[in-house]
């Protein structure tokens, strides 16, 4: 099994602070998956969104994180997360979500690869949850980051 990370759980690692998601909690719960054999994965399509969102914080920065470049590196070589290649329909299934009312095309590609890929999807995502849940999109594989680490404290 793989999970697939939100772009929210990769920024830490750039350097760049998320509310409630820190850094070592998100190392912990990485390092737990893999004891357990299970993989992380990140789309390639939306290394656009991760560099975007790079690009904004050094620009208020007035430079890139030190930690950007090494974990650029890292992500591109695939060291810890697995980059997963996109897919017809991957972008089939975002732009039916387009088309249903999900603004965030970046959110609609990551649900789908999660979806074909049958993946766990790892987000903190509420405004994609409700819609998923409003518009009958199968949202039994969507992970929130307190419930993983439950299921991992208790074994599962």
């Amino acid at each position: 099994m793989k999970v697939l990370l939100d772009t929210t759980f990769l920024l830490p690692l750039f350097g760049i602070k998320v509310r409630e998601i820190e850094e070592d909690r998100l190392i912990s719960v990485g390092r737990a998956l893999r004891e357990r054999g299970v993989g992380l994965a990140y789309p390639k399509l939306l290394i656009v969104e991760l560099a975007a969102k790079i690009g904004r914080e050094a620009f208020k920065r007035g430079g890139l994180p030190p930690e950007a470049l090494e974990a650029l590196e890292a992500l591109f070589s695939e060291v810890d997360v697995e980059l997963v290649e996109p897919k017809v329909e991957h972008v089939i299934t975002a732009i039916e979500m387009r088309v249903r009312g999900h603004k965030d095309f970046f959110d609609n590609l990551l649900y789908a690869t999660a979806l074909h890929e049958g993946m766990k999807l790892l987000t903190e995502d509420d405004g994609l949850v409700d819609f998923l849940n409003e518009k009958g999109y199968r949202a039994d594989f969507v992970v929130r980051l307190k419930d993983l680490e439950k299921a991992l404290a208790s074994g599962r």
